[in-house]
């Protein structure tokens, strides 16, 4: 018997299912919808921590909206990119989940309550800058059925703090 779960293959095959009857017509699968949106992220936070912009970018929608802390929103994946290119050149960066992932599902749109804490050390320095955050994220079903980050929004725990 298996004893082991490959995550990845299970959302994967858990999405398959869903869209070849396996689940009633016309019913969402969102234990699917749930698996997959959980494939997202741990792509997105894999690319986060290899300082892969365009690992990041895929799981963006092409209408993204980030919205950061004291600071304009960025629109669209285009300027999502642009705004990364600093982000990954001068830093690298692991996460560290706290707690769990609240998922919702609610038709086409989805949404992603979780805290991290972002470990940031300047390259070339020793020193590691660590911060208490909380996401919130809307996701968005393509028209392919996978899903994409729409809306990315945070804010920091600590006061007057510099991200």
């Amino acid at each position: 018997m298996f004893r082991t779960i490959n995550v990845a293959a299970l959302s994967a095959l858990c999405i398959f299912l869903s869209g070849c009857g396996g689940a009633p017509a016309g019913k969402p699968d969102t234990a699917a919808d749930i698996a997959a949106i959980r494939t997202l992220q741990a792509s997105w936070n894999a690319a986060v921590e290899a300082g892969n912009i365009d690992g990041y970018v895929a799981v963006l929608d092409p209408e993204i909206e980030l919205m950061p802390t004291d600071a304009p929103p960025v629109r669209g994946a285009d300027n999502y990119r642009k705004f990364l290119q600093p982000v990954f050149v001068n830093d690298t960066y692991r996460i560290e989940a706290v707690g769990p992932t609240d998922i919702q599902v609610d038709g086409d749109l989805a949404y992603a309550r979780y805290d991290y804490i972002i470990h940031r050390t300047p390259k070339g320095s020793a020193e590691t800058f660590s911060t208490l955050r909380k996401y919130l994220d809307v996701m968005r079903r393509q028209q392919d059925g996978s899903w994409r980050v729409y809306k990315h929004v945070w804010n920091y725990n600590e006061p007057g703090l510099t991200p």
